[in-house]
């Protein structure tokens, strides 16, 4: 919390704000924490606060600050000898404190940017990664399945990976078709984009109709978090996704993707109905974004089919 000028700073305050960048950065909870080694630490009640000590502490800040924005943080580095005031730093009392950025309440108000900012990632602090993918080149009707997990070390690296900005990317295509279907196909899946899973909703890129269902959201029960659906006549074709926990320790999500091709055929004169087969190449493409670089870097999950397309 900020502190009055005049006021003394205490081992209690610093530790306050130490506690608050190790919640981001450190193991957390919930939707706090990126798992990340501090440079900080708390201090001793009644002991004097180093330069040393505040330099650790902004060195966190700054991590956590260029993570989320790309950006340090608009605080000073304070020098061995500096007494260290509210809203200034400076070798002496009164006038003398005129480093405007290196009072406490900076340190305070950066450490706030950064809670209001947790879960944000710049991109310039992110890698987007191949994950996994399924195809077939034979032709197909009805549903095809492509089902996966994706498996963290623990619950607290699941955490970690989504608090940090980390998503889970789904995207697909049919190439290489020919005739009337299986164009439509490949035009769906083209239209929708890619779909982006992250902490606690589901976006896409293109169209389609996203869910706002995330990690944090899902159950030990399939969740639907996105559905695109053909045009005209082949309307009731449909791209689906799925989601749920695997197992009780947290740490293993499954995904379920369906191309659902429902059309049975439109009559056209007198003849009956023809449902034709989709031909070409049918691709399922799983990608993450992960969390990367000097700031916060968070371990990948392990990827693996369970059925293929």
């Amino acid at each position: 919390m900020a502190v009055s000028v005049g006021d003394s700073i205490t081992a209690a305050q610093y530790n306050g704000l130490q506690s608050r960048i190790a919640t981001i950065m450190g193991t957390g909870s919930g939707t706090n924490g990126y798992g990340q080694s501090l440079a900080s630490a708390q201090v001793s009640a009644g002991s004097v606060i180093t330069a040393a000590q505040f330099d650790n502490l902004r060195t966190d800040i700054n991590k956590a600050s260029n993570h989320q924005s790309g950006t340090t943080a608009s605080i000073g580095d304070i020098a061995a000898g500096q007494i260290v005031g509210a809203d200034a730093s400076g070798t002496g009392l009164g006038a003398s404190l005129n480093a405007t950025t290196e009072g406490f309440n900076d340190y305070d108000t950066a450490t706030g940017v950064i809670e209001t900012n947790k879960l944000l990632i710049n991109a310039g602090n992110s890698t987007v990664e191949a994950a996994i993918t399924s195809s077939r080149a034979t032709d197909w009707n009805g549903t095809r399945t492509h089902t996966f997990t994706v498996d963290f070390a623990d619950a607290n690296q699941r955490r970690y990976f989504f608090n940090s900005g980390g998503e889970i990317r789904f995207s697909a295509s049919v190439t290489g078709q020919s005739g009337a279907k299986s164009n439509d196909w490949a035009t769906l899946l083209t239209n929708m984009g890619t779909i982006k899973f992250n902490y606690t909703t589901t976006t896409v890129t293109g169209t389609g109709t996203a869910q706002a269902i995330g990690s944090d959201d899902l159950t030990g029960t399939y969740q639907q978090i996105f559905i695109k659906s053909g045009s005209g006549v082949y309307a009731e074709n449909d791209y689906n996704i799925e989601a749920r926990h695997e197992g009780t320790d947290n740490k293993t999500l499954r995904f379920k993707i369906e191309f659902r091709d429902d059309d049975l055929g439109d009559q056209t004169g007198l003849g009956a109905a023809v449902d034709e087969n989709v031909n070409g190449t049918l691709t399922s493409t799983i990608q993450q974004l992960r969390a990367t670089g000097a700031n916060v870097s968070v371990t990948s999950p392990t990827y693996t089919n369970s059925s293929n397309v």
